[in-house]
């Protein structure tokens, strides 16, 4: 068995949080509930979390826009918050535009909306082409 890379980890960790959340709360709620249940449960788990952490959108020299980020875990992980009948192509997009636009090595669609939690970890595509 290989070294487990801290991202690797740091996603793990996450994804066992969320299921503690979603099997204690359940469907139904919007994803600011989720969101602040979640904060507890990393934070209980000595995690750094940063709420609503803003980045700027570049356009080669230009600052062409800004956008917040529902929750940053360990200064490595973008977390994206879903309650919905699923996640779709564009929640994927999403999440790689996000990668695409800053220095963070991953990101995780979490969605609570189903009967059981749903996840997608999405790897950044910088981190991919330095590992070619």
């Amino acid at each position: 068995m290989g070294v487990v890379a801290p991202t690797e980890e740091l996603a793990h960790a996450i994804v066992q949080a969320a299921r503690t959340v979603h099997s204690e709360l359940g469907p139904g709620f919007i994803e600011s509930i989720y969101g602040r249940a979640l904060v507890t449960e990393l934070k209980q788990q000595g995690l750094e979390i940063e709420r609503e952490k803003v980045i700027k959108i570049w356009y080669g020299s230009n600052v062409v826009g800004k956008h917040r980020f529902d929750l940053v875990v360990g200064g490595a992980a973008i977390v994206e918050l879903k309650a919905s009948r699923g996640i779709i192509r564009v929640h994927m997009a999403q999440m790689n535009s996000y990668l695409h636009a800053s220095e963070y090595p991953v990101g995780l669609i979490l969605n609570f909306g189903m009967p059981e939690l749903e996840y997608e970890l999405v790897v950044s595509p910088k981190k991919k082409s330095a590992a070619l």
